[in-house]
């Protein structure tokens, strides 16, 4: 094997203080820093090559469309779309904290491999500290009531501008989408990857016209509409044979080898073999044929002749879900004997001037949620961010942990860090071999970063921000005045009638902290409150810790090796 050469194209040494990583790295800061928080700003987004345009400041339709060439910058955007994989949410987060911590890195004298391996030791403390079971700004979520599942919930509509939702909105979405998510809890065996609840973009509508039904809807053409006119809804049992292989003559047929004269048509041939298939399954007597694909119209017809219902071009997504809730299995060949499913009733739902099929199960919970909204982009917008509350409350039954949001858990979690880390010292020190000096350097960016993050969500800087040693939470100030009177914290815990001294963030660790207030009694005490999950907080805070760790302690990045 040849050793790799040395030759600039192929070693880069020193790879983070390249102009072309502080070109990317200045780029990205710019626009991921915008498009965070309920403030942020909306990023039209098209591909070089041309194609369609892309409305968002969604991490989700931001990073498929966003393409960087500098190696460091795909391994930041690579970590986001792992958060992304795992939780649905936090891309944005975890992309802008791992440039952060870089970025103050940078602006340092020393070496980025020693602020790398110290980063990591002070990154473990601070996830300790979040984790910590006597923080008060974590809790156990309270089942009892729906305070704190309505303020998750609320907190995530809330925080994405493209979605454009008034406060009357938001109450609907929130009270749609919890009712969603207590019909299928607790969750059955068949759960799907989407926790079994189908949404349905509705065009040209209110979001207060969004509605929730019970079961699966299967969009209708205005001919399919038609054959349901004799009988609108039914119950009983239905027997459903449901198909992902083609009855259209296209797909595999059970017959290895087919010999034809030339004065005999191939299509006939098949269409004839299938008509018998088609024949046998009559005989089976079931009530619905549906196929993903596409039925050929004279078995539709010879199907329909027989009573049975047929629908076609159903598409995978439909398809998952009628399976699902039928609980049998899809049929993906006519080789094979034919398996059924069965529906405990079914109904023609009118949605918007759309025609659909509600199929529903006694046994097996499905749920499809119809949003409105009044243009595509912010259609595609609120179904992922719908998405993302579903899947945070879904993860609240696993661990049934929370924490403050709006920034506050960051900045009461750093207040305990600081004076944790100021203890460790002199162990970092013997385990690291770095300097006091080099602690203390260390020590003053990674708050920096952590600071950088909890206001970014507000799009603010960390001059429009203080806290206080009888919280700790993050107050936003008011005209260049401290909070007073009835102003409350970032995530509305607390209000400042009871703090009679501030702090700016930069003064985190300048003095010990004991931290023994609960959060305000008062008539007054929000309904809702700006909560986080905090599982997928923690797992974005690590992941941008561990990252920018890694990349500060890269000396050599090999490059076009050949």
């Amino acid at each position: 094997m040849e050793g790799a050469s040395s030759r600039s194209s192929n070693l880069i040494f020193d790879p983070l203080h390249q102009d072309s990583f502080a070109a990317s790295l200045k780029i990205l800061i710019k626009i991921i820093g915008t498009c965070i928080g309920p403030r942020a700003k909306l990023k039209l987004l098209r591909h070089e090559e041309g194609g369609s345009v892309t409305l968002t400041s969604l991490s989700q339709r931001l990073f498929q469309l966003m393409s960087v060439k500098n190696i460091f910058s795909k391994i930041i955007i690579s970590a986001a779309k792992s958060q992304l994989k795992s939780f649905n949410d936090g891309g944005l987060f975890c992309v802008l904290l791992i440039l952060r911590t870089i970025h103050h890195a940078l602006s340092t004298e020393y070496p980025l491999p020693i602020i790398g391996t110290i980063y990591e030791y002070y990154a473990n403390l601070y996830i300790e500290c979040l984790n910590h079971k006597d923080s008060l700004c974590v809790m156990n979520v309270d089942f009892s009531n729906f305070r704190h599942l309505r303020s998750i919930v609320h907190s995530i509509l809330g925080s994405k501008p493209g979605c454009v939702l008034t406060s009357e909105n938001k109450n609907h979405l929130t009270s749609l989408i919890l009712k969603a998510y207590l019909a299928i809890v607790p969750p059955p065996c068949t759960l799907l990857d989407d926790y079994n609840i189908k949404i349905l973009n509705l065009e040209g509508f209110n979001v207060n016209h969004s509605k929730l039904f019970r079961g699966a809807l299967v969009p209708l053409s205005k001919v399919d509409a038609n054959c349901f006119q004799s009988k609108r809804k039914g119950t009983g049992h239905f027997r459903i044979a449901l198909f992902t292989t083609s009855l259209a003559g296209d797909a595999d047929l059970p017959v290895k080898n087919l010999e034809i004269s030339s004065s005999v048509s191939v299509a006939d041939l098949i269409l004839k073999h299938m008509e018998g298939i088609i024949q046998k399954l009559i005989l089976e007597k079931p009530s619905f044929v549906l196929c993903q694909k596409v039925i050929h119209p004279k078995l539709k017809k010879q199907l329909r002749d027989a009573g049975v219902w047929t629908l076609d071009a159903l598409g995978a997504e439909t398809t998952k879900y009628i399976q699902i809730i039928s609980g049998g299995s899809a049929n993906a060949s006519l080789a094979l004997e034919i398996s059924y499913g069965s529906i405990s009733s079914f109904e023609i739902q009118q949605v918007g001037g759309k025609t659909f099929l509600l199929l529903n199960s006694e046994e097996i919970p499905v749920v499809s949620l119809v949003l409105g909204q009044y243009n595509a982009e912010a259609s595609a917008e609120l179904q992922v961010v719908c998405r993302q509350a579903i899947s945070a409350l879904f993860r609240i039954l696993q661990s049934s942990r929370i924490c403050l949001g709006g920034g506050c858990t960051e900045i009461y979690t750093a207040h305990l860090w600081a004076t944790e880390v100021k203890n460790q010292w002199s162990s970092i020190q013997n385990e690291t071999g770095c300097t006091l000096g080099q602690l203390q350097e260390t020590f003053s960016t990674f708050l920096k970063s952590v600071t950088d993050i909890s206001v970014a969500i507000h799009q603010g800087s960390q001059l429009d921000f203080v806290t206080e040693p009888v919280y700790g939470h993050l107050w936003k100030l008011r005209d260049g005045q401290f909070p007073s009177g009835v102003d409350r914290c970032a995530c509305g815990q607390n209000v400042a009638s009871d703090i009679d001294s501030w702090s700016f963030l930069s003064g985190i660790g300048k003095s010990s902290v004991n931290f023994t207030a609960k959060a305000t009694e008062n008539s007054e005490f929000p309904e809702l409150l700006v909560l986080d999950e905090l599982s997928c907080k923690a797992n974005a805070l690590s992941l941008a810790f561990e990252t920018a760790s890694l990349l500060l302690r890269t000396s050599v990045c090999v490059n076009n090796l050949q």
